[in-house]
């Protein structure tokens, strides 16, 4: 697969182009008191059913929106980077399919309590990039993506918690700065990111193979010892045939050739003179 050097600004752009719109909802909502947060979703709730759409563009205040615009542009423009060819549908199937699953699964008690809890925010697709990046680099093995997964876990390690329910964190011990988050949209975007990760890891760029990796059913040059391979393991034949000696045309200058090499052999001087003309 090719990469220009300008890849990385063309992968962060759609991006860049999502975050701008999440902004500008957000600026407006806050602005004129637009209460979009009722557009989120609330499971088992048909009229809550509508904020499969809206969830992940929607957020509470500035340090939610926050949280999230720095992992969405890192993850997204590694996501649009090495998976270009399935890189719109890992995104759009993280954040529809993982809104679904809130939607089924999500706490009940919401819809049944005097307050009515809405789920808002991308964090559930952050969740979902981050598991599909960090699993793609492990299957694949390939060192580029390997290092991807490195980095996110370096990044976004520690996320991992706001998988767990309030009452299981309080029983670990572990304290987030919010205890009022979507862990459902946390868990399902990373469940939904994994099952990405194993569906396309064929896809993207792949882990090198070297001529002893080709199993038998690739059929080999032997006439080049020195034969390569391409991303997907087909071999590359020498585009330049190398002349039999007993080729007649060859021996015999008969080719098509202008240009012949005559070699005249000079012999070495007897030791004794004898050769010598007087």
């Amino acid at each position: 697969m090719k990469k220009d050097n300008h890849s990385f600004i063309g992968a962060s752009l759609f991006p860049l182009l999502f975050l701008l719109l999440t902004w500008i909802i957000f600026f407006y909502d806050a602005r004129y008191n637009l209460n979009l947060y009722k557009l989120g979703l609330l499971p088992r709730d048909l009229v809550g059913l509508t904020g499969v759409f809206f969830t992940p563009i929607l957020h509470g205040d500035i340090q939610h929106i926050l949280s999230n615009t720095f992992p969405i542009l890192i993850l997204g423009t590694f996501l649009f980077y090495y998976y270009k060819e399935v890189a719109f549908k890992v995104f759009f199937i993280i954040y529809f399919l993982s809104g679904i699953l809130v939607w089924i699964f999500g706490n009940l008690d919401a819809v049944n309590s005097a307050r009515a809890a809405y789920h808002i925010g991308a964090s559930g697709l952050v969740y979902g990039l981050a598991s599909f990046l960090f699993l793609s680099g492990i299957f694949k093995k390939h060192k580029a993506l390997f290092g991807v997964s490195l980095l996110v876990t370096f990044l976004y390690g520690t996320i991992i918690w706001g998988m767990f329910p309030f009452e299981w964190r309080k029983a670990m011990h572990i304290v987030l700065d919010k205890e009022n988050i979507s862990w459902e949209g946390h868990l399902f975007g990373f469940l939904t990111g994994l099952g990405l990760a194993i569906y396309y890891r064929k896809k993207g760029i792949q882990e090198p193979k070297y001529s002893w990796e080709i199993t038998n059913d690739v059929e080999v040059d032997e006439s080049n010892p020195y034969w390569m391979v391409d991303e997907s393991g087909n071999p590359i034949s020498s585009t330049t045939p190398v002349p039999n000696e007993t080729d007649e045309s060859v021996l015999n200058n008969n080719s098509d050739n202008p240009y012949t090499v005559n070699y005249t052999f000079v012999p070495k001087p007897k030791q004794d003179g004898s050769d010598k003309v007087g």
